[in-house]
Formats: C-alpha cells, structure tokens, sequence
C-alpha cells in the first residue's frame, strides 16, 4: 500500500511541477518572447563592400530610396544601380566620403501595406573607381518594414 502511494506523490508532484512549466512556456510564448524578429533592429541594410548604408526606406507601392555613402576611399563615378524596374541615382559622381541618394521603383514587385514587413532583399549597385577606371559591382541588402 505505501508503495502505490509514494508513485502517486511522485506522479502528483512532478505532474505540477510541468504544468507549472506548460503556462509559463505559454505565457512567454503569447508576450512574444520567443519571436527573432523583436530582438533584431527593425530595419537592416548592409552587405555592401566598400559603400555604407546610411538610411532607407521601402514605401507601400514597393519603391526603394537609400542613401549609401561612398567608403571606397577615392571618388567613384558613373554610379548605377539595376535593381527593380527604374533606378536613378543623384549624384552619380562621388566623392571619398560622399553620399548618393537612389530611387528604385518596382524594387519590391507587389509592395505591401503600411508597417507589413518584408524579407531581406538584395540590392545591387554599380560604379567605377574613378582612378582606376574599373568597373565594380557590389551587391548588399536590405530589410524591414513598408513606411
């Protein structure tokens, strides 16, 4: 008889000590603890070799503006980039340390609504070194949220 009941303490009391464990896994899971996304920064953009993402924005019918800022060190021309449907970039001349501000439309085909994020894209740009002549292309990325 004393056996069958020692069982049944132990049963009893490890069987709270989960339950006790389930809501608090619940709890935690329902506040979002367990979700990346609200540790990560809202908005990512890098990836870039020798250019700096300084700021962007992703507006809701899809179209991409950034500012990158010229860490290659000597003056780069003839900046492009080719990623989405239309892209211009002003001014295409840069100096060390300069910025350039481009506008891509169709960079995200279908857009999306107003605070919907969106998975990280790439974006790829092309310049030339304006001492060596040589053309580079530098692929990076970014990732966040529609404004």
């Amino acid at each position: 008889m004393k056996r069958g009941q020692s069982a049944l303490e132990y049963l009893v009391t490890y069987g709270w000590a989960i339950l006790a464990l389930v809501i608090i896994m619940g709890i935690l899971y329902a506040t979002g603890v367990f979700n990346p996304d609200k540790f990560s920064a809202g908005k990512q953009c890098g990836g870039f070799d020798s250019l700096v993402c300084q700021d962007f924005k992703v507006n809701i019918s899809g179209a991409l503006v950034i500012v990158l800022n010229n860490g290659q060190g000597t003056r780069i021309t003839s900046f492009t980039s080719s990623s989405g449907t239309d892209a211009t970039c002003t001014p295409t001349s840069i100096a060390a340390n300069g910025n350039t501000t481009c506008t891509i439309n169709g960079f995200i085909a279908n857009g999306g609504t107003t605070g919907t994020s969106f998975d990280q894209t790439n974006v790829l740009v092309s310049f030339t070194d304006s001492k060596s002549g040589i053309s580079h292309n530098q692929t990076g990325f970014v990732k966040g949220k529609f404004e």
